[in-house]
């Protein structure tokens, strides 16, 4: 069994437990960890904490950009969407904690300098989990060196965020710095300026903190910024939270010298008055996490480090220096623990809320903790496994006549739970037996929604399930041919989202089975089942046609999964769904396609395509800073012209036929039922493409854009 307990956020559900959920799979240029401690900082995760417990009323309070966001897609999607999406992302469990200690129990791809055996130091968000395993990216792991605890070692990544903090604010010896806010950060970053050399006040209200603080060698302590000397500090750093405007930036500023620093390390809003900033030349700095990487896709997910030469410090390197601080004395985390506190009562402890004097929680994991539980996170094992030779099915010999599809769902992201989910959970010809995220987290959310369905982190158990005959994969587009042969390798019927692949030889990979007639296969080109499509293909002249399909996109954030270059793109990931239709409505060979890229990095494209009886179609694929309709197709041919807004509306020869007032039907709901009963017939509708036919679509486009 792969299962073991986590600390979770249920913001649906307004609830935090220790709950059972996939071990994560162990992923390229990472650790798989059994945790031995981690530490609960009270500041950040009470204050998650609160977030996932409190009403929507208060979480749109605290989340006014969220809010804006639904408004938007109200108006974009229409409400039953928005109100699908909106149920999918507060049902989706969220992990607790960020740094910890453990045992590295396997290595994946690209791990060369830490073994199994080895302990650790593990941090960061979503990755050093308050869990009994977690997989965490080779740049958030660390060696412990001997003479350095478990105990201690768990608050590498806290002193990492220290350290930073310092560099940020110039720190060195002989400087003298304030500290704003006691609490556990605040007594880190005092720690680690003394190791520095600084000399160090302290402004704090709660006494219990300042007399910790001069036992660390606070040289003075405050209760309030009014008592401390105005113009004396070289630094100021402000270690408390204040995302609203409490006047610390002022408070801070009147502490400074002439051209001193203002660093914050809390929540902090940097408002403050122009004077003070002004005359005395403030310089107001922030500390982003624990330092340079974290955030950047390719140095925590990739494993790629910054030359030490250009980058001397780094979060890893943070973490060395903490671990060397320890070990030689000049840093010592124990004595701001002020309660101890097993893995099994973690829950309770969050239940009773934070307490005044608290500063750090070591939790500790019993060494049986989830012992049973990493069965398959073998070292170096893969998701799917590559089957040569000649396709034959392991599971669904007979694909012919299932009249109960048994599902399994892979890749439990945002788009399968907002948009394909609603569907799923109410065809009474299915049953969801399985959901595989990588994380498992997804998977355990989506897992929720049914009665007989298992989380899995591991597509195989998926394809090893004898009792699940059909699949969804709606993963990231790198593994969708990997995961398409897998699945067909292991006789099962498979819906892919597009693309079907983003390389040649992703295509090789399914070229074996494009004539084995195996199982069903469809590709998640919904568009061409949308009801504006159906009546519109029956309108259509039989004679050569013009389309012109206008598509417009946002610009996506520049570390977005689609914005990396393994995943061949945005344009190569969306552009089959548009030239799908065009086929669709043209209903003829296609003959040729082209692209002429206006800029291949924002994705910018002019598609045009050919067809055997004289068709011509172009997709404008463009980026829009404007709020305009995404999607406008229009089709042309001698006495004839036809519309389609946005799927909002059909408007043929001038006259609109077709309309949907409340929401965009782009037909999922129809494709999911055509690939139900595909499977209950044992083959495809004559209007769905074959496998051989998707291969050779997303061959040409492959050619189109390298040429």
């Amino acid at each position: 069994m792969t299962v073991m307990k986590a600390l979770l956020r249920f913001p649906g559900e307004r609830k935090i437990m220790l709950a059972d959920c996939p071990v994560p799979s162990l992923k390229p240029h990472s650790v798989l960890v059994r945790t031995s401690k981690t530490v609960i900082s009270p500041g950040t995760e009470f204050t998650q904490a609160r977030q996932a417990t409190a009403s929507l009323i208060q979480k749109a309070w605290h989340r006014p950009d969220l809010v804006a966001l639904t408004l938007k897609s109200l108006r974009s999607d229409g409400a039953p969407q928005t109100f699908s999406r909106a149920q999918n992302r507060l049902g989706r469990p969220l992990p607790m904690g960020y740094c910890g200690a453990g045992i590295v129990h396997a290595v994946g791809d690209g791990i060369t300098d830490m073994a199994c055996g080895q302990r650790v130091a593990i941090g960061g968000m979503n990755h050093a989990n308050h869990a009994q395993w977690n997989v965490v990216p080779k740049t958030f792991a660390c060696p412990v060196p001997d003479g350095v605890s478990d105990e201690k070692a768990a608050f590498t990544t806290l002193y990492a965020l220290a350290l930073h903090a310092l560099r940020q604010g110039d720190t060195i010896i002989g400087n003298r710095i304030a500290i704003i806010g006691a609490g556990l950060i605040g007594q880190l970053v005092l720690q680690t300026a003394r190791a520095a050399g600084a000399i160090i006040d302290v402004i704090e209200p709660n006494m219990t903190r300042r007399q910790m603080a001069q036992t660390l060698g606070a040289k003075a302590t405050y209760g309030a910024t009014q008592g401390a000397p105005s113009d004396q500090f070289d630094t100021v750093y402000i270690c408390t939270g204040a995302h609203a405007n409490h006047g610390l930036i002022d408070d801070a500023a009147r502490l400074c010298r002439d051209r001193g620093v203002i660093v914050c390390v809390g929540d902090v809003a940097p408002h403050g008055k122009r004077d003070a900033l002004y005359r005395k030349e403030i310089d107001i700095r922030q500390v982003r996490s624990y330092g340079p990487g974290r955030y950047d896709p390719a140095y925590e997910q990739g494993g790629q480090d910054y030359p030490q030469g250009y980058v001397r410090w780094t979060v890893n390197r943070y973490m060395q220096a903490a671990l060397a601080l320890m070990r030689d004395g000049r840093l010592d985390p124990l004595p701001l623990v002020t309660r101890e506190i097993d893995f099994d009562a973690i829950a309770n402890h969050f239940g009773q809320g934070a307490q005044t004097d608290d500063l750090a929680t070591i939790v500790h994991f019993s060494r049986s903790d989830g012992a049973q539980a990493v069965a398959h996170n073998r070292e170096n094992e893969r998701l799917v496994t590559h089957i040569t030779g000649t396709p034959q099915p392991t599971t669904n010999t007979d694909p012919k006549n299932e009249t109960t599809i048994t599902l399994g769902l892979i890749g439990t992201g945002n788009y399968l739970g907002d948009v394909l989910l609603p569907t799923i959970r109410t065809h009474q010809s299915i049953t969801v037996l399985a959901c595989a995220s990588a994380s498992g987290l997804s998977a355990l959310a989506s897992a929720r929604k049914f009665d007989a369905a298992k989380p899995f982190s591991n597509a195989k158990d998926i394809f090893d399930a004898p009792d699940i005959n059909s699949v969804i994969i709606a993963t990231r587009h790198d593994s969708h041919a990997e995961l398409a042969q897998a699945a067909l390798a292991a006789g099962k019927h498979v819906w892919l989202e597009k693309p079907i692949a983003i390389t040649s030889d992703g295509l090789d990979l399914l070229r074996p089975y494009a004539d084995a007639a195996i199982s069903v296969f469809m590709m998640g080109h919904n568009r061409r089942y949308a009801p504006i499509s159906q009546k519109l293909r029956m309108l259509l002249p039989a004679k050569a046609k013009q389309f012109h399909y206008r598509v417009r996109f946002k610009p996506l954030a520049p570390d977005h999964w689609l914005c990396h270059a393994n995943q061949g793109g945005r344009t190569i990931g969306e552009i089959s769904h548009f030239i799908d239709l065009i086929a669709y409505f043209a209903a003829t060979e296609i003959t040729d396609i082209t692209c002429r890229w206006l800029d291949r990095k924002m994705g910018d494209s002019i598609w045009r395509v050919g067809f055997a009886d004289g068709s011509v179609g172009e997709v404008s694929y463009l980026h829009t800073t404007r709020n305009e309709p995404k999607e406008i197709l229009e089709i042309s041919a001698p006495g004839f012209g036809a519309t389609v807004h946005d799927w909002r509306y059909l408007k043929v020869n001038g006259k609109v036929v077709s309309r949907t007032w409340l929401t965009q039907d782009k037909g999922q709901k129809s494709a999911i039922n055509a690939f139900v009963i595909a499977i209950q017939n044992g083959k495809t509708g004559p209007d769905t493409p074959t496998l051989g036919d998707e291969i050779r679509l997303m061959d040409r486009i492959l050619t189109a854009a390298n040429t």
